[in-house]
C-alpha cells in the first residue's frame, strides 16, 4: 500500500507541473499578442487616420448658423460618406476639393443641367436632380451629411435644419447664401466668408491642402489688384438686378460691395433693398454692375432696361461701363469668388 500512495503522489506531481508549465506558457503567449498588437495600433494611427470609410480617431468640429442664423456648432466623428449638395456651387467646391465620390446627390439648376452627363461619368454612384430635393426624397437617401444654400432649408424643401440635427444628419448653411441683403444675427457677405466656407469644407473632408490652394488664390488675386487700384485711385459704383418693374440693389453688406470697398472705391449703398428708377439715374456711377441669373444671354437681356433714355446722362451708361455679374458670383461664391473679384477690378478699372 506504501508504494501504491508513493507513485500516486508522484503522478500528482508531475500532473501540477505540466498544469502550471501550460499557464505560464499560455500567460506569456497572451502577454506577448497584446504586445504585438499595442505595436501594430501604434503604426497603424501613426499613419493618419484616412481609411475606405472614413473613420477616424479625431473630432471635428466646425462653426455655422441655422435657418434663423443662429450660430451652433457642429461635430464630425468621421469623414461624411454620403453627401446631399443642395446647390451646383456647393458641388463645385467639393469637386475642387476632389470630394466628388463622398456625394450621394446633388441638385443642378436650370442653366447647369447640361453639366449632368459629364458628371455622371466622374460620379457615377451620384444621383443628378434638376427639381430641387424635397425632404422626403432626401430621407430616402439617407444622407450623412447635407450642404446647402438657406433657401434649401426652407419649408417645402428640405425643411429647417433641426429636423435633420434630430436624426443625426448635420446640415450646413453656406456663409454668404442668408438673406439678401444680409441682416443681424446672419454673418455679413465678405471675402472672408468665402474663405471660410472652403476651409470648412477642408476640415470635415480632411482636404484641407486642397482648401488651403482655393484660399490662397482667393487672397492673392485680391493682394494684386488691391494693389493696381491703389495706384489708379477710387471709382464709384452700383451694383443692381432688374426685377420686372423693381430694382433691387446690393449693397455693402453683400459681396460685391465688401469687394468694391476692399479696392478702395466706394458703393452705393441704401437702407432698402429696393431703388426707384430716379434714385438710379442720380446715383453718378462711373460703373453699373448688373446682376443677371441663368445664361449669359438673360444678362444681355438685364442689359436692355439701361437703353431708356431716362438712364443716357449717368456716367457709367455714358462710357459704357455696365458690367454684367452672374448671381453666382455674388451669392455663395466660393470658387468662384477670385474671379468675382477680377471681374469687379476690370469694371472699375479697364
Amino acid at each position: 500500500p506504501g508504494g501504491t500512495d508513493d507513485l500516486v503522489f508522484q503522478l500528482s506531481q508531475r500532473w501540477e507541473q505540466r498544469k502550471m508549465q501550460r499557464f505560464l506558457t499560455r500567460t506569456v503567449a497572451s502577454i506577448a499578442m497584446a504586445f504585438l498588437i499595442a505595436i501594430a495600433g501604434g503604426c497603424a494611427n501613426s499613419e493618419g487616420p484616412a481609411s475606405s470609410s472614413g473613420s477616424s480617431d479625431t473630432v471635428t468640429v466646425i462653426s455655422n448658423f441655422d435657418y434663423m442664423g443662429h450660430h451652433k456648432e457642429i461635430s464630425f466623428h468621421q469623414i461624411p460618406q454620403r453627401v446631399i449638395a443642395a446647390r451646383p456651387e456647393v458641388l463645385d467646391v467639393l469637386l475642387a476639393l476632389h470630394a466628388e465620390q463622398n456625394v450621394c446627390a446633388a441638385y443642378m439648376t436650370r442653366d447647369q443641367a447640361g453639366r449632368i452627363p459629364e458628371l455622371k461619368k466622374l460620379m457615377p454612384n451620384c444621383q443628378f436632380f434638376t427639381n430641387e430635393i424635397d425632404r422626403e426624397t432626401a430621407l430616402m437617401l439617407k444622407p450623412d451629411f447635407i450642404v446647402g444654400w438657406r433657401w434649401n432649408f426652407r419649408k417645402g424643401s428640405l425643411g429647417d435644419v433641426d429636423f435633420w440635427n434630430q436624426r443625426n444628419v448635420p446640415t450646413y448653411i453656406e456663409e454668404n447664401s442668408g438673406p439678401v441683403p444680409a441682416v443681424d444675427p446672419f454673418p455679413p457677405s465678405t471675402v472672408e466668408s468665402e474663405m471660410q466656407f472652403m476651409e470648412n469644407m477642408g476640415k470635415v473632408f480632411h482636404k484641407e491642402d486642397e482648401a488651403q490652394a482655393l484660399v490662397s488664390d482667393i487672397k492673392d488675386t485680391l493682394r494684386e489688384k488691391e494693389s493696381l487700384a491703389r495706384q489708379q485711385g477710387p471709382r464709384k459704383a452700383i451694383t443692381v438686378e432688374f426685377m420686372g418693374n423693381k430694382i433691387e440693389v446690393f449693397g455693402d453688406k453683400l459681396l460685391p460691395g465688401d469687394i468694391i470697398r476692399k479696392l478702395g472705391c466706394s458703393n452705393f449703398n441704401y437702407e432698402v433693398p429696393f431703388i426707384t428708377r430716379e434714385e438710379l439715374r442720380m446715383s453718378d456711377a462711373d460703373t453699373i454692375f448688373v446682376i443677371y441669373h441663368g445664361s449669359h444671354q438673360d444678362g444681355l437681356n438685364a442689359l436692355q432696361n439701361f437703353s431708356s433714355p431716362e438712364f443716357k446722362d449717368i456716367p457709367a451708361v455714358k462710357k459704357g461701363k455696365l458690367v454684367l455679374l452672374p448671381y453666382r458670383y455674388i451669392c455663395a461664391s466660393n470658387i468662384y469668388t477670385a474671379q468675382c473679384i477680377k471681374d469687379i477690378y476690370a469694371g472699375l478699372y479697364e
